[in-house]
């Protein structure tokens, strides 16, 4: 079970709406929508106030362990830790063995709570590719995503948020990867922009795991 199903079913527990969900939290309910999909989770105070709002132990949330009940001042600290915001040409090379990306490169530094690998890091979107009228689905210019290098296997990240790279250019770029067997594709949210035939010049460099958007 992840994340978001544990959100959706102690939500529906409570006999709450995502709507109202939302008003306790202090979010929007395009925000639960995003959570109970899986598109983005939750973080920092968050974290903390949807824990508060569905009665649970912000442990069992994020990581399925414990009592969901067990006393919020009595569970184990949720461990927070920084990424590096990269910049998309950075993002390109992250995690080659001789990208020449070193800590003294990056300038800005994002809090999570999630649990992610050694080489998990942050991009702030540049551009307007992912933005569409759809607002659960939309990633808007100036957002930040939470980004997962350490992926098992294509199939875990159909029809998921990814950051990928395309030999020749410059930088990585956002898009949903979608696999149509045999056909894989990086498709953009907004459709005005192009989709992209993923093939043997392009790799995936990490999958999105959250988004982080200002109001």
């Amino acid at each position: 079970m992840s994340m978001g199903d544990r959100i959706r079913e102690r939500r529906k527990e409570l006999k709450l709406t995502q709507e109202a969900l939302a008003k306790i939290a202090g979010v929007n309910r395009v925000t639960v929508t995003g959570w109970e999909k899986d598109d983005y989770q939750p973080n920092g105070a968050n974290l903390q106030a949807l824990a508060e709002a569905l009665k649970c132990n912000p442990v069992w949330l994020v990581e399925g362990t414990g009592d969901y009940d067990a006393p919020f001042l009595k569970s184990r600290a949720v461990h927070v830790r920084e990424l590096p915001v990269l910049s998309w040409v950075q993002a390109g090379s992250w995690t080659e063995t001789e990208s020449g990306v070193c800590s003294a490169d990056v300038d800005e530094y994002i809090t999570t709570t999630l649990s992610l690998s050694s080489d998990a890091f942050a991009l702030r979107v540049n551009g307007t590719s992912m933005t569409t009228i759809v607002k659960d689905a939309s990633i808007p210019d100036g957002s930040i995503v939470i980004v997962e290098p350490d992926i098992s296997r294509f199939s875990s990240i159909n029809g998921k948020i990814v950051v990928a790279y395309i030999h020749g250019g410059t930088e990585a770029t956002l898009k949903r990867f979608v696999e149509d067997w045999p056909n894989r594709y990086l498709v953009p949210l907004n459709p005005l922009y192009k989709t992209i035939d993923f093939d043997d010049n392009c790799r995936i460099v990490g999958v999105v795991k959250q988004v982080l958007i200002d109001f």
